[in-house]
């Protein structure tokens, strides 16, 4: 919009004192304020009152919204917009009854300010109103505070401002104020009294919501920064000083009570700090202000901010928000309502810059039992309303329309001439030359001086430093950058490119102070992490951007990826971090000692800023010639100047695949230099987001790259674990950091990764600290990229993502978190809202000028392994749905050029070596997931994790490599890499035992282990002792000693609920119980290992019922058709489980301990840990309980149960019949051939991929031997004990020859059956010969074993390979694969069955469509059954007794 004229005739009101007094005297809209003491009259029936504060603050003479420096309006500020907002919200119902105050900062900031100080005749004046003062007189304030910029022309010029032409002998009151000013911690020298007048109490009639006219007395107490004695000393020493801002509301709020205040605001030109200490005299003291008793709300100011956001906290300034929580604070230090506008409880609005924002504070009065008015701070409100789309009142700009038309001739008076365009831009990111123009001009002044005047002769041989800042760049707005256009410099021009009215003046510093000083300034940048690739913010918010000084005549570089030395308060940061690398002056080393004089301004050489050193600073030139004077000089001087940058400093270039990001104009995209490209988003704020090119770039391959990847998995944060294997001992941090350092050392090019799980089911060490610890080791490690497993989610995804972004703890706020200094990516596990990853799925690592692409993935069984509320709001992919998503972002990947890609899947696996074949036989989710991708897929590699086994194989063309857990191990991934194509030629892997004995312990790693062993010598101390038999073996499938005693703390756990005895029953998950009691002394720590959660103790109530269905969901099934038995272990009852049974049938003699029965339909009362009352470990039933109270932490409990029980002594705990299991029906002699039996009474092992049998050939089924007979055994087995259900057919089969044993005694029923040993016992039960040509398979060697009776099962028609032209002899046969195999060979005898037949089975849907008429005919003919009444399992894996068995029943109904 164009600019508007201002109204002459209104303007010529202001040329004479006279006809300003007689005309504006009409015109201002000003309330009567009386100071009185009226007595109130008795009010019946009192209602309540609405009073609304407004405010405004930090105008800084901003009357019209006109950009003085670039000549055209603004929409961002001006008093003329605000004006419209405070007519409207004088109409609004709740503004009826209001007060208009401004909090100081009004007659400096703009060229405006500066003309009617420096340049008009104002000060002299007879008859002249300042325009701030007559725009806020029409505007009707009823009240103002000063601000520290109110004091920067000295206190006789704001007296001429504010009281009007007191000094003259014709005083004019239509040349001041019209409304009073307070300040109540400004005092004179002379007598100690307040100088200015401390507070108003103000009579405010108003009607209450019955209709009752009241007065309510408003107390107005005036507070500023006490900083204004050190910024503007020249101005205020030796006439008034200036007190702390807390001590003084302190002091004056009981009087102003006393006064009869019935409403007290405390208006304050001060900003929020939550880290402001009481009695320090700190410049931004709003938190300690806000729990000053009496103060009912208060206006504030000083750092141009906008509080509230009205409930937006994305438009929340950062000094708001809490850094360990990124929202709001919400502590003991500070608590901070962003919707209502409260901070710690007290109403309380900050409005911006520049007349921007208009600041409401809606506070609800009602008498309270005093029968006196009080404000009801819970119910008022504050906020916050934006002049954007606001009219202008053109009544102000017509009052100030003269002033402006001056200034904008006095701005546009000619200095020279610059030959190039410049900005400020990218002042923040790099040197400028809208900086170094500054620092030129006042070096040369300073230069001149030095060697002119006598006084200063002896500096004349010292080096000249000059100092400046990018004033513009950002700090009120993306508009508020410097942008001169090439051609003439104008005093505008040079008011853009020195803001503020400084005075320039020069210190002398040692060259230690310099470093200092540039430590200092190096505060604006936060920390890069070098291993991170997704996109870092490089500019610190809270750092001010005035505060980044720019020292020309010294050359310095700056290594943004260390730690800030100093806070942006000047306080120490890290005081053992630099991030200057190199300082020099002329070219060699900065002596430390050496002597500068450093050219500055009054407000840094006073102590603004809090810089190192400067303010004891020895000062030489104590000038008033203002710096911007200076520079128009210079200019001036020079006519034309060439605003180039000589770049003196700089930012290092950073080793890896790093984006750096700062926010700018939008308008900077169009002059942005190669090195910074625009992204093309834009913040909340409207500030455009840009990448600052900071990689150093890596050389370029001339041949092969060979790159090592070394990595751990599931390593639960076990620190200072010692673990044993083959007879040695392994692990530890220590020892673990000490092998990965060394096998960095020994690569020229090297990545280290984790595959996830570690932390959760920590060691103490860590755990106590919410796993604080094992994330520190990680960053000191220099890992450079993670994936999640099951257990970062155990805690939630709150937590986690304050353990990988840095933040306060949410379940033990006193941790804080420092953030991962590496990648996480998972693509998996996706918000259940969005659909959207939860982490970045995927990241790039550049290595020895090759990129390797990571994609992350967890587990699926991840939501049956955490509580609920750890997955809350987030879904887990299924296997279709990963597969698509990591061949989705492999092809982002290879899109980006990026041509090797790695998997870090938290998933199972297991490689085992066949005893006959020698090779590789690889099973679990990750091998799965190698065949579901494509052969052609670019991933090469599958790392796996989660079962805490060994891996290393090569599936479907990916390598998959798992290196157990708990740091007893690591991988060393070889990968060589064709450096022109980046794919990959060649990848190998090793896995590697920590093992103590043979390398020295890492010292830095052990230094910060024993650090947090020292926070907790809980851990070392004794509580008793054992003989080593108090384990948790076989606490999956049985009742353990261990179990035992856990259960039976829990059972005695205290509710605090007056309940006289212990809870009825108690039950504990496996899963829960994670190490050994040792044997010998036992402490603390290994009882937090045992049960390293932290879990709350929750008790129940449950039926009878409920209780027997709890003890059925222990016989879960999983997703692939496999048993998944988790027995509980269990206090105060026992049962019976007929495990031959279909698992609704096998709980059964269900009683308490002492035998009572217990009854289906009765309540009892039973505790559990909080991961199984809400639902986890499928223990759905407990969900259902008709009541729930939590209690104590189950360590607490489990460690008070240890100490009070054995005090001291030999802990005691045993097997003792709680759970008796019953493998086989006693009644039944002959079991029912159909069920082999339990597949294993041992934790489930992992399944191996289906490879089944395609349908049957055509091949004649082969003609049967003679139907054996029972008959006595050759040999006796002597391990049938357990299998007596088999013990019949394996006798008869070995009696024939059938089947053999593994030695002269054992026949080994348990062992798991390959396809080789199952084929040739089928063979040899039909009594088959190959005389054809042998079977090609290329894993079927000849002359091994199996090789004969492959050819002759093949050529019978009773089997095919498992595809690609293998067979896999190796492979652990599965359920469905047996009964295709028997279905062929009885293909003669068996008649077409309706598919229906399998119904019964809930998992139908996981048998093969190529099995299924197998498995319908074997099911009807009783050969085989479920593994219960609903389930087939057909993935489970079968052992040897299952096969004697299936093989006999074959016979049988051959002979039939």
């Amino acid at each position: 919009m164009g600019e508007r004229r201002w109204n002459k005739p209104i303007a010529s009101l202001l040329a004479t004192t006279v006809l300003a007094a007689q005309m504006l005297g009409g015109v201002f809209n000003v309330p009567v304020l009386a100071a009185g003491k009226a007595e109130a009259s008795p009010v019946i029936n009192p209602g309540t009152i609405n009073l609304r504060l407004m405010s405004t603050t930090d105008v800084h003479t901003n009357v019209y919204g006109w950009d003085y420096f670039k000549g055209a309006a603004s929409a961002t500020v001006g008093l003329d917009r605000t004006s419209t907002l405070v007519k409207a919200a004088r109409n609004d119902a709740e503004g009826k009854y209001n007060l208009l105050l401004d909090n100081g900062d009004l007659i400096q900031g703009t060229p405006l300010g500066t003309y009617m100080a420096q340049v008009s005749d104002f000060r002299t004046s007879e008859d002249q109103i300042h325009p701030i003062i007559a725009a806020m007189n029409l505007m009707g304030y009823d009240a103002a505070t000063f601000g520290n910029h109110e004091f920067n022309y000295g206190l006789d010029y704001l007296d001429r401002t504010v009281k009007g032409n007191v000094s003259s002998a014709t005083y004019k009151e239509s040349t001041g104020a019209k409304f009073p000013y307070v300040n109540a911690n400004i005092y004179n020298v002379s007598d100690n009294d307040n100088t200015f007048e401390p507070y108003k109490i103000i009579d405010k009639e108003v009607k209450d919501s019955n209709g009752n006219t009241v007065t309510i007395k408003v107390g107005l107490l005036g507070l500023v920064t006490p900083q204004i004695m050190e910024w503007d000393k020249v101005n205020l020493e030796k006439k008034v000083i200036a007190k702390d801002i807390v001590e003084t509301a302190k002091k004056f709020v009981p009087e102003m009570k006393t006064a009869g205040a019935d409403v007290i605001v405390a208006m304050t030109h001060s900003g929020f700090d939550a880290a402001a200490a009481e009695g320090t005299g700190a410049e931004n003291v709003i938190n300690l202000l806000s729990k000053v008793p009496g103060i009912d709300a208060i206006t504030f100011s000083h750092t141009h901010k906008v509080f509230p956001t009205n409930g937006d906290d994305s438009k929340l300034d950062a000094s708001f928000k809490d850094p360990s929580t990124k929202l709001p604070y919400n502590n003991d230090v500070a608590k901070v309502d962003n919707l209502n506008g409260h901070i710690n409880g007290t109403p309380a609005v900050q409005a911006g810059y520049g007349g921007g924002y208009l600041g409401l504070i809606d506070l609800k009065i009602a008498q309270n039992s005093s029968g006196k008015w009080a404000v009801d701070k819970a119910a008022s409100k504050a906020s916050t309303r934006s002049i954007a789309g606001a009219a202008v009142d053109t009544a102000i700009d017509d009052l100030a329309g003269a002033a402006h038309q001056a200034t904008i001739k006095y701005v546009n008076q000619p200095l020279g001439v610059t030959s190039a365009p410049m900005n400020s831009y990218f002042a923040m990111v790099q040197d400028d030359p809208t900086v170094q123009l500054v620092t030129y001009a006042q070096q040369q002044y300073v230069s001149n001086l030095i060697h002119t005047n006598e006084n200063l002769a002896g500096y004349r041989n010292l080096p000249i430093l000059s100092v400046g800042a990018p004033f513009k760049a950002g700090r009120n707005g993306p508009e508020e950058y410097t942008d001169i256009k090439k051609g003439d410099l104008t005093i505008a021009s040079a008011s853009d490119l020195y803001l503020y009215d400084n005075t320039l003046k020069a210190i002398v510093v040692k060259g230690s102070t310099v470093k200092e000083w540039v430590e200092m300034s190096a505060g604006a940048f936060n920390r890069i992490k070098p291993s991170i690739s997704t996109p870092q913010s490089l500019l610190n918010s809270a750092f001010a951007v005035y505060n980044f000084d720019v020292i020309d005549g010294i050359q310095y570089t700056l290594d943004v990826t260390r730690n800030a030395k100093y806070k942006p308060d000047g306080s120490i940061n890290d005081k053992s971090s630099s991030r200057v690398t190199s300082i020099t002056y002329g070219d060699k080393p900065l002596v430390m000692d050496q002597d500068f004089v450093v050219v500055t301004n009054n407000y840094r050489a006073s102590g603004g800023g809090n810089f190192p050193g400067v303010k004891e600073a020895k000062m030489i030139i104590d000038s008033q010639m203002e710096n911007r004077q200076v520079l128009m000089d210079y200019i001036k001087e020079a006519g034309t100047v060439d605003p180039t940058a000589d770049n003196n400093w700089s930012i290092d270039p950073i080793q890896g695949n790093v984006t750096v990001t700062f926010p700018s104009s939008p308008r900077a995209a169009a002059v942005a230099p190669a090195n910074i490209t625009a992204t093309g988003t834009i913040d909340v704020r409207g500030f455009e987001i840009y990448n600052l090119d900071l990689k150093k770039a890596p050389p370029t391959p001339t041949g092969d790259v060979e790159v090592h990847l070394l990595g751990i998995n599931d390593f639960h944060g076990q620190l200072d674990t010692t673990s044993v294997v083959n007879g040695e001992a392994v692990g530890t941090a220590a020892t673990l950091a000490a092998y990965l350092k060394e096998a960095r050392a020994k690569y020229e090019h090297s990545l280290l990764f984790h595959n996830g799980d570690s932390v959760g089911a920590s060691a103490p060490v860590s755990s106590l600290e919410r796993d604080k610890p094992t994330m520190e080791w990680m960053n000191l490690m220099k890992f450079d990229v993670g994936t999640l497993g099951n257990h970062e989610f155990d805690q939630g995804v709150e937590a986690m993502k304050a353990q990988i972004y840095g933040g306060k703890d949410p379940k033990n706020e006193k941790v804080v978190h420092n953030g991962a200094d590496f990648d996480y990516i998972n693509a998996n596990a996706v918000d259940s809202t969005t659909g959207k990853p939860i982490i970045t799925p995927y990241v790039v690592k550049e290595v020895g000028g090759v990129k390797i692409g990571f994609i992350g993935v967890v587990t699926k069984a991840t939501p049956s392994k955490v509580s609920p509320a750890g997955t809350a709001g987030v879904k887990f992919l299924s296997a279709e749905e990963e597969v698509a998503a990591i061949e989705k972002y492999a092809a982002e990947l290879n899109a980006q050029g990026v041509k090797t890609i790695v998997v870090l899947a938290h998933d199972p696996a297991t490689t085992k070596v066949d005893p006959v074949t020698k090779k590789n036989v690889s099973t679990g989710e990750a091998v799965d997931l190698a065949n579901a991708l494509p052969a052609n897929s670019p991933v090469d590699v599958i790392v796996a994790g989660d079962n805490h086994g060994y891996a290393n194989d090569t599936v479907n063309g990916k390598l998959i490599v798992q290196a157990y857990s708990y740091g007893t191990a690591f991988e060393d991934i070889k990968l060589v890499i064709d450096g022109a194509t980046g794919t990959v030629k060649s990848k190998t892997a090793t896995v590697t035992n920590t093992v103590q004995s043979k390398i020295t312990p890492d010292a830095e790693t052990k230094a910060l282990v024993d650090y947090y062993l020292s926070r907790h010598p809980e851990l070392t101390k004794p509580v008793g002792t054992t003989d080593g038999t108090i384990t948790r073996t076989d606490a999956y499938t049985k009742e353990s000693a261990l179990g035992n005693l856990i259960a039976d703390a829990m059972r005695s756990a205290d509710f605090k609920d007056d309940s006289t005895r212990p809870a009825d029953f108690a039950f504990m998950n496996p899963g829960g119980i994670r190490a050994d009691l040792p044997k010998g002394n036992v402490a603390f720590g290994d009882l937090a290992k045992i049960q390293p959660f932290g879990n709350t103790l929750v008790k129940l109530t449950l039926t009878g019922q409920q209780i027997k269905t709890l003890l059925q969901q222990q016989w879960a099934v999983k997703a692939d058709g496999t048993a998944d038995t988790k027995t509980l272990q269990i206090s105060g009852l026992k049962y019976t489980a007929n495990m031959y049974l279909p698992v609704a049938e096998r709980v059964a003699n269900l009683t308490k301990a002492d035998g009572t029965p217990i009854e289906m339909s009765k309540s009892y009362t039973a505790v559990v840990n909080n991961f199984m009352a809400a639902g986890g470990d499928n223990y759905k039933v407990l969900t259902e309980a008709s009541a729930s109270l939590a209690g104590p932490i189950d360590l607490d409990v489990f460690y008070e149960y240890i100490r009070d029980t054995f005090k001291g002594g030999a802990i005691t705990a045993a097997i003792e019949g709680r759970i008796t299991n019953v493998e086989k029906d006693p009644g039944t002699v002959n079991p029912n051939p159909g069920n082999p039996g339990p597949a294993t009474t041992a934790t489930p092992k992992p399944t191996a991929s289906p490879s089944a049998t395609p349908s049957p050939a055509a091949t004649p089924a082969a003609t049967a031997a003679p139907t054996p007979s029972p008959a006595v055994p050759v040999v006796a087995f002597k391990d049938l004990g357990k299998v007596a259900w088999a013990a019949d057919a394996i006798n008869a089969l070995a009696a024939k020859g059938i089947i053999k044993g593994m030695d002269g005694t054992n026949f080994a029923p348990m062992k798991s059956v390959t396809r080789a040993e199952f084929v040739t016992m089928l063979v040899r039960s039909l009594d088959l010969s190959n005389s054809a040509s042998p079977a090609k398979f290329s894993d079927v060697k000849q002359g091994v074993w199996y090789s004969d009776t492959i050819a002759a099962a093949v050529n019978a028609g009773l089997v095919k390979g498992s595809g690609n032209g293998k067979f896999e002899p190796g492979r652990e046969i599965t359920r469905e694969e047996m009964a295709i195999m028997i279905a062929n060979a009885l293909k003669s005898q068996l008649q077409p069955v309706d598919a229906a037949t399998l119904n019964k089975f809930t998992d139908k849907a996981k048998i093969a469509p190529y099995a299924q008429q197998a498995v319908a005919q074997l099911t009807q003919i009783g050969i085989v059954n479920g593994v219960d009444a609903k389930q087939f399992a057909p993935k489970s894996m079968a052992n040897r007794a299952q096969a004697a068995v299936i093989i006999f029943r074959m016979l049988e109904n051959k002979a039939s």
